[in-house]
């Protein structure tokens, strides 16, 4: 498929029941998934369009969101979840999805699931959906028919949170490494603390506590957080890009 300016283009062995496309047919039956996403690409790409290569996430991780919120629309926020988890799979985590300009510098797949998924978890650390979708609309139509670069994004978001993210877009764009979250639980008492990350990285995650919701706030530094004795800690990772590693060593 190819996103041409309203007049998409469509193999016709590409469809959505039997193709020689399988990927296509992980949509829970309601929406040829290759339509949908070329044609997302007339709000991103063909109108807001990225500056340089190095920044094509714009058009192919946004697309892939697209398809995100267009099933958590149609099915629920559940089957949203499962879709993504479904497409991470496919991250690679070889190159930063964002790099050098003027040298036709495209991280290939991570630039479409990986865009993706960074989009889902600044929706959570946003933490205020209301917010986060004017965020995008507000993005869209003010850079309509223009030229824009990652950096944009950022001031984009900033403005609307009021918040610097400047750690947040250097993790997740240009460096290829997931943030780790390590931990050990004891007793009555949870360490935990980013690794793989760049200097000064700190980012909020969600967790349940026997059930209940709680926000922590990691950093590179060990933290401690007391809880009931055994408590049952679930680490919310279907919101955020990370990965999640036990050691032991932070207990001691």
């Amino acid at each position: 498929g190819m996103e041409h300016q309203s007049a998409v283009t469509y193999g016709n062995t590409w469809n959505n029941w039997g193709g020689s496309r399988p990927w296509m047919n992980k949509y829970y039956g309601i929406i040829d998934g290759l339509l949908f996403h070329e044609t997302a690409h007339e709000w991103w790409g063909n109108s807001v369009t990225a500056a340089d290569p190095a920044h094509i996430w714009i058009h192919e991780g946004m697309a892939v969101y697209s398809e995100a919120v267009f099933i958590e629309d149609q099915l629920g926020y559940n089957v949203m979840i499962d879709f993504l988890l479904a497409r991470r799979k496919g991250i690679k985590n070889e190159l930063p999805i964002v790099g050098p300009e003027n040298e036709n510098y495209w991280a290939f797949g991570d630039s479409y699931i990986k865009g993706a998924w960074i989009m889902h978890t600044l929706r959570h650390v946003i933490d205020n959906d209301s917010l986060w979708w004017s965020i995008l609309r507000s993005f869209a139509v003010e850079n309509a028919r223009g030229h824009v670069k990652t950096a944009d994004f950022q001031h984009h978001v900033e403005a609307r949170t009021a918040d610097d993210y400047t750690k947040f877009f250097d993790q997740y764009f240009f460096d290829h490494r997931p943030p780790k979250l390590e931990y050990y639980q004891t007793g009555n008492k949870l360490f935990y603390r980013w690794a793989d990350v760049i200097q000064g990285f700190q980012m909020p995650m969600d967790i349940n506590i026997n059930g209940i919701e709680k926000r922590i706030y990691p950093n590179t530094a060990v933290q401690t957080l007391e809880t009931s004795e055994f408590a049952v800690v679930i680490f919310r990772d279907w919101e955020f890009l990370v990965n999640v590693k036990e050691n032991p060593a932070l207990g001691g």
